[in-house]
């Protein structure tokens, strides 16, 4: 066991603004080393640092000022990131290092299920078509659809996972998840990935939202897209490399596959180029459907009850395997 005096913390200055009060209390005498704006932490201060709290308030504007003073800190022991997603090189760093690494994972899945419902309904009313009238001053109703009825199925039954089960079921739509490992606790009918393929056929909505691992990258191909029905729409708020893009584009351009809602991509930001910012089922989201102060603020709590935990030599919540850190290589 060790004491807050042994620790110092790395952070933004915004985050020890909002939560130096609960960060001490949780740690007490701990010294800290603030980012100040995008100023250049000193060599000196960078020597000392053992923590490091990534906040949601640096993502996306300051993350390069921040995690690149963190790369030049020699001594980081334990890396806590506000994201739930850690298939970043970065991270595959810190943990090559020997640094623990822990996520706010659970922070984040209320705003995005509801930016998954978000898509559902768009797609099924066909949004897009009524944004571009709106713009073009056009009165041009059209005729849509209810999900009530519909089947969806939701790959990746992590926070994210359940609260869209949650969300999609209080819709009035049959929802089946699917996860590698069945708890029994799932908010909804579960099945493993052997019965992948299966759900696929029977999906009127599939959700992605689960992590980007090598077992996972590619996971929707050319193959599963085929499985699925013409009309069928594909929502992704997991990563882009869990879908074959390329295969994806194919099949909205030709018909194979109705809509898609999509908040994650291969290459980020999604290069003006592609076909996707063009075609008129697909609703697009920029990696963003997470970010609300409320989901910074579930973040942070999670790093101050982290915190004390590691002070005290106790388990950490949402610690990552490294073996569920390395950045899969992408075709």
């Amino acid at each position: 066991m060790q004491t807050g005096a042994d620790l110092v913390l790395f952070c933004t200055d915004t985050a020890w603004d909002r939560y130096g009060v609960e960060i001490a209390a949780a740690a007490p005498g701990l010294d800290v080393v603030t980012l100040a704006g995008d100023d250049t932490v000193s060599e000196a201060d960078l020597a000392r640092i053992d923590v490091v709290f990534f906040s949601g308030d640096a993502y996306p504007t300051r993350t390069v000022a921040f995690i690149s003073a963190c790369l030049h800190a020699p001594g980081v022991r334990w890396l806590h990131t506000f994201s739930a997603g850690v298939d970043s090189p970065v991270f595959a760093e810190f943990v090559r290092r020997g640094a623990r690494l822990t996520t706010s994972s659970g922070s984040s899945a209320r705003p995005i299920a509801q930016t998954v419902v978000m898509m559902i309904l768009g797609l099924s009313r066909d949004m897009p078509a009524w944004t571009l009238a709106q713009r073009a001053g056009q009165w041009a109703p059209h005729i849509g659809e209810e999900v009530d009825g519909t089947n969806c199925a939701i790959v990746g039954m992590g926070p994210i996972g359940e609260e869209t089960a949650r969300l999609t079921m209080a819709l009035g739509m049959h929802t089946i998840g699917c996860r590698r490992t069945i708890t029994g606790h799932e908010p909804c009918e579960t099945r493993t990935f052997d019965a992948l393929p299966e759900l696929l056929g029977w999906a009127d909505y599939v959700v992605l939202a689960l992590p980007l691992t090598m077992a996972t990258n590619g996971l929707i191909g050319v193959d599963q897209l085929a499985m699925m029905k013409p009309t069928a729409r594909l929502v992704n708020v997991g990563r882009g490399g869990l879908v074959d893009e390329v295969a994806l584009v194919d099949a909205l351009a030709n018909g194979r596959l109705g809509g898609a809602g999509l908040d994650v991509f291969a290459v980020e930001p999604l290069p003006p180029q592609s076909p996707l910012w063009q075609m008129p089922n697909v609703i697009i989201t920029p990696h963003n459907s997470g970010a609300t102060l409320l989901a910074n603020h579930r973040g942070a709590l999670i790093f101050v009850d982290n915190l004390g935990r590691y002070v005290r030599g106790e388990h950490l919540r949402n610690e990552v395997a490294a073996e569920h850190v390395i950045t899969p290589k992408t075709s």
